[in-house]
């Protein structure tokens, strides 16, 4: 790897957030109704210009933004979601007794096992599902007076709101308590050199694979354009990006693709938990017979959820389960208004395809 490529590497380690502008539906097109980041910022500090998404100097990086975005055109990165998770699990999995709590309520006992986050707003619905199954042993730590003093004024309602919908998904519920209680087995170790250690290695692997993606080339996201183009470098560029997301997901066992990083803990679940399967707790479209096939949808669905083919003089619509998101944009561009999203079972989302409408 190039010195270039290294440089990459530590700027994409240093930013907070990751910004992929290709994700936005907002700024793939005008009509998209999607304002989750703005609408949920604590500090107003997220605009659009005409080719990127514009985070200011008041950001608190709280991680609020990723958390309500459908496509994670915004995403947290300094920690990681799936290395939050995967430490919360790995604490309750030698714990007794674990406490998560945001940083404005640190948890002062040096005997107790906790985890702290920015905020628990960055912690989506996906993910609860998952800490649900995984962490009956975990508590919120949440003091009487709640987050009204707290700076990410918007922070205590997508947190519960997340939550909530995560608990209604897992069919449980999550402990939340003001009161902290010792483990009654509690082992003596040196917390803050256990603490260190497991960030250390935390860090080096998260280093790591954004080595690996830089290294084979996949670190950016392809505009809709480029998906487009026919001409023969564009179509090579195409086959690179599939072989190195192939390479990348073998290597690092996680999904190259960063809208598929809240949608992994969902299918994880799925494949686990078959009243889960049952419940309706996802939107996926429906195309109705008076589509015209203009192509709009699949040209412009961020994450090649939607998808046109033509055989044999037929065209048809299809449609992978996984990748779609629930951004709403098919169905804000579509012009004749043939295309709508409808709740429907979550096994649906292990589906590989779905043919939504054919014409011949």
């Amino acid at each position: 790897m190039n010195l270039f490529n290294w440089v990459n590497v530590i700027d994409q380690k240093v930013m907070t957030l990751k910004i992929e502008p290709n994700l936005c539906t907002h700024m793939i097109s005008p009509k998209s109704t999607c304002q989750s980041c703005v609408k949920n910022c604590p500090t107003k500090s997220i605009s659009f210009s005409k080719k990127q998404i514009e985070i200011d100097d008041n950001c608190l990086e709280c991680g609020l933004c990723s958390t309500v975005c459908p496509t994670n055109a915004l995403a947290l990165n300094r920690p990681p979601l799936k290395q939050v998770i995967s430490e919360l699990v790995h604490q309750c999995e030698q714990n007794e007794k674990v406490y998560l709590h945001c940083e404005k309520m640190p948890v002062s006992d040096r005997d107790v096992t906790s985890l702290t986050v920015p905020c628990l707003g960055m912690i989506p619905r996906e993910a609860w599902v998952t800490v649900m199954s995984k962490c009956q042993n975990l508590t919120i730590y949440h003091s009487d007076t709640g987050c009204s003093d707290c700076e990410i004024i918007t922070g205590e309602r997508v947190w519960k709101e997340e939550l909530h919908a995560g608990e209604t998904m897992a069919g449980s519920s999550m402990n939340i308590t003001s009161n902290i209680t010792h483990s009654a087995k509690q082992k003596p170790f040196d917390k803050d050199r256990r603490a260190f250690i497991s960030s250390f290695f935390n860090e080096i692997k998260a280093t790591n694979k954004l080595a690996v993606k830089e290294l084979l080339g996949n670190s950016e996201v392809l505009s809709y354009q480029e998906r487009r183009q026919e001409n023969t470098l564009s179509k090579v560029k195409r086959e690179l990006e599939e072989v190195s997301h192939h390479l990348y997901e073998k290597m690092t066992n996680e999904s190259a693709l960063p809208y598929m990083n809240k949608r992994a803990f969902l299918l994880a679940q799925l494949k686990e938990n078959e009243t889960l399967q049952k419940q309706k707790d996802i939107r996926l479209p429906t195309i109705t017979a008076d589509c015209n096939f203009c192509g709009a949808c699949t040209i412009l669905c961020p994450t090649d959820a939607l998808k046109m083919q033509t055989e044999n003089n037929s065209q048809s619509i299809t449609l992978q389960p996984a990748k779609c998101l629930d951004c709403s944009l098919c169905e804000d561009i579509c012009y004749s208004k043939s295309i709508q999203l409808h709740q429907v079972q979550n096994s649906t989302l292990l589906k590989q395809e779905q043919r939504l409408i054919s014409h011949c």
